[in-house]
């Protein structure tokens, strides 16, 4: 479908905003490559001759991303590439106004994944339209973008340690069947206590048959301590999984508000009293966490320490909607991260209370 240029005409631009907005509610998926195309034929006005590499490193977008789409526009004959780098042909020279209507959303998203990577200090942050709390086919985008994330995080990675959790298995799901991985797949908590499609030991699975590796079970409560899980913890089949656990290039985990997780996992009254006095407000790997990213409360984890995250593995978080933003900010600013994927919702709101 031809672009029509309209140089001065406020009503006219209105109305292609709006016929915008339809399209990213009924087709986010495709509104999301629409972006970025625009985006890149908008940057490359601006910047030509530029090379993939650099124009990447300008979008903080990956530059198979950018290879891509820069290759879908040269079949569209709106770009050549030669040694120089990319430029504009006529055609895409006529439609840089209206590429510029199409991108705005996708510049104001990136834009705040830019200031809250820098404040958070994480490496890359992925911020999907919409708050998945008003309205919850947002969690799907944001599990799919997710998805594409996380292959690109494993690409030299042996061992991925995954937690349960919805979030994870919408993740799981929207992964794509492609090229096999040489990696292996344990779950990152005991396999007990959750429903059975969300529980790690199934995300370890699931994840293993998308991504074409191995997987290792744990059929452990998590939270254990003392004597009872020293015992466990020496029976080969559970020293093996922990072993692996401990030594994950990655770990792929969501990020839950601290009472919903304990009241979930049957914590009794006098419990989630102790971690509310505690100032607890969010729950990650097993841990509970305050406002200032300390370990509050009886959280546990077999495989895991508190300050191994993002030190000892690649951390990577998925949590979206405005309600958790308190929690994602108390994980995501004390440990460092390579990854984090959330929504509009959450982004907004974790921006407001880091005072950005």
């Amino acid at each position: 479908m031809a672009l029509v240029r309209h140089r001065k005409s406020p009503g006219r631009r209105f109305m292609d905003t709006s016929i915008l907005n339809t399209l990213s509610r009924i087709a986010p998926d495709l509104m999301d490559e629409m972006e970025l195309r625009a985006l890149i034929l908008e940057r490359v006005a601006v910047l030509e001759p530029i090379g993939r590499r650099a124009l990447a490193a300008r979008l903080h977008v990956a530059e198979r991303e950018v290879r891509a789409a820069a290759e879908a526009l040269k079949r569209a004959g709106c770009l050549t590439q030669s040694a120089s780098g990319m430029e504009l042909t006529e055609q895409g020279k006529n439609l840089v106004e209206a590429a510029r209507v199409i991108s705005g959303g996708r510049r104001a998203l990136a834009t705040m994944e830019l200031a809250l990577a820098r404040k958070l200090t994480v490496e890359r942050v992925c911020v999907v339209r919409g708050d998945s709390d008003i309205d919850s086919s947002v969690m799907t985008e944001v599990a799919r973008a997710a998805a594409r994330q996380i292959r690109y995080l494993l690409q030299d990675a042996h061992v991925l340690a995954v937690t349960g959790g919805r979030t994870i298995a919408l993740t799981g799901e929207a992964l794509e069947v492609a090229a096999p991985l040489d990696i292996t797949v344990v779950p990152a908590q005991g396999g007990m206590g959750e429903g059975v499609n969300t529980q790690a030991n199934t995300q370890a699975e699931r994840f293993a048959q998308r991504l074409g590796g191995y997987h290792r079970l744990l059929h452990l409560p998590d939270g254990l301590s003392g004597a009872a899980a020293d015992e466990l913890a020496s029976l080969p089949q559970v020293r093996e999984a922990l072993e692996l656990m401990r030594h994950a290039d990655v770990v792929f985990y969501g990020i839950g508000r601290a009472m919903d997780v304990a009241k979930r996992r049957g914590l009794s009254v006098a419990e989630r009293e102790a971690l509310e006095r505690e100032g607890a407000v969010a729950e990650a790997l097993g841990f509970y966490f305050d406002a200032q990213g300390r370990v509050v409360g009886q959280g546990a984890s077999l495989a895991f320490r508190p300050e191994d995250i993002g030190h000892r593995n690649r951390a990577a978080a998925v949590a979206a909607g405005r309600a958790k933003a308190e929690a994602i900010v108390a994980v995501c600013a004390h440990h460092p991260h390579r990854l984090l994927v959330t929504d509009e919702g959450a982004a907004l709101r974790m921006m407001q209370l880091l005072r950005m």
